[in-house]
């Protein structure tokens, strides 16, 4: 489909509960989000030749071996580990293992007490002059700062007000990451993995899958985009599918505020860059030409009598499966809506038909 750029398009999994493109049926009932209830020669009003529709992609990206590296380096870096060394005078950007009490007046206060706390120096964690204190004092020494909270700080009865913080150095410790050995290759339990050069060509592998995936993927959205414009369609936003887009797209922004802990005003204003108006603008865009889209392959469905059998399905199924990581079959189907997702697969069953004869131009992306 094409996307406004601003805002995240929902995810591909997401999606399997939402679109349907099946062919037009008895019993219309246009207030459903079901398209097997949707009058679909009503909506798609004309539809023009798709026999050679043109488009152009980028190009499909070459997985180098610097890609490859960057992979493994990411790989090996969730291995980090935060272990005890020999240092024992504290520097900038440390990591000091402290024990610490806060007091106020000579009384401790709430939340000014801990034991074994890794603080990074430099971090910026703790308040002003905290951190910066400790450099240049040794494991074993126990310290007193005198630190002034903050005139904003939270918590209004230590705002502004001089404290004491009493801090043993326990231990500096230094972040581990492992190198690359043909054990630990072996270790990540992969079939047929049993060294570094098997590892790499396994990465390799994936990333070029992943490539292909992707590469395929902006070829059906270029088809169905073209599709879309040689269609003229009758207003859709009367339909209950426009809507449950919309709905669907305003909840993955919100999923996604939720995730940082921030309001959707927030999401849109810092991470999209535009106005809440401009907003629900741009998503009411993406959900016409989300349903316009659908009913275009569905037209095509009826019309060229595509079909999706149940053996197509079976192994579509299986291979999705194993795609998006679920230990079985049944499983993956326990998560999704099994006609919703027939019907999305008839969708790309169409679009795929249409690439078969298209003339899909690759433009160099200059990678």
């Amino acid at each position: 489909m094409r996307i406004n750029r601003n805002i995240k398009p929902i995810g591909r999994l997401a999606l399997i509960g939402v679109i349907t493109a099946v062919l037009a049926g008895c019993g219309y009932d246009n207030n459903s989000k079901d398209m097997t209830k949707i009058d679909v020669d009503k909506y798609v009003t004309s539809i023009g030749d798709y026999s050679n529709l043109n488009v152009s992609v980028d190009a499909r990206k070459e997985v180098s071996e610097e890609d490859v590296q960057n992979y493994i380096n990411y790989a090996l870096s969730q291995k980090t580990e935060t272990v005890k060394s020999d240092k024992t005078v504290v520097e900038n950007g440390d990591i000091v293992n402290i024990d610490y009490e806060g007091l106020k007046d000579g009384v401790a206060f709430d939340g000014g007490t801990a034991t074994g706390y890794d603080l990074t120096i430099g971090s910026g964690t703790f308040i002003p002059g905290f951190e910066d204190g400790l450099i240049g004092h040794v494991v074993g020494e126990e310290v007193a700062l005198d630190v002034t909270f903050p005139e904003n700080y939270q918590a209004k009865d230590l705002a502004g007000k001089p404290v004491v913080f009493n801090v043993k150095i326990n231990y500096i410790s230094v972040e581990q990451t492992p190198e690359l050995t043909d054990q630990l290759a072996a270790s990540y339990g992969i079939e047929n993995v049993t060294n570094i050069e098997e590892y790499r060509a396994y990465v390799k592998n994936n990333l070029n899958m992943a490539e292909d995936n992707n590469h395929l993927a902006a070829k059906r959205d270029a088809i169905q985009n073209a599709l879309v414009d040689i269609c003229t369609f009758a207003d859709v936003k009367d339909l209950g599918l426009y809507q449950f887009y919309i709905e669907q797209i305003k909840a993955q922004t919100k999923q996604m505020a939720d995730s940082y802990g921030v309001k959707l005003e927030e999401v849109v204003s810092v991470m999209y860059g535009i106005s809440m108006e401009e907003y629900e603008n741009t998503i009411a865009e993406q959900a016409e030409l989300l349903v316009k889209g659908t009913l275009a392959c569905a037209k095509v469905a009826k019309d060229q009598k595509i079909k999706l059998s149940d053996e197509e399905f079976e192994e579509q199924l299986a291979s999705e499966a194993t795609e998006f990581g679920y230990p079985s079959v049944d499983e993956f189907k326990a998560a999704i809506n099994e006609e919703d997702y027939r019907n999305y697969l008839l969708q790309m069953k169409v679009v795929d038909k249409l690439l078969e004869t298209a003339t899909v131009t690759e433009v160099n992306n200059g990678q």
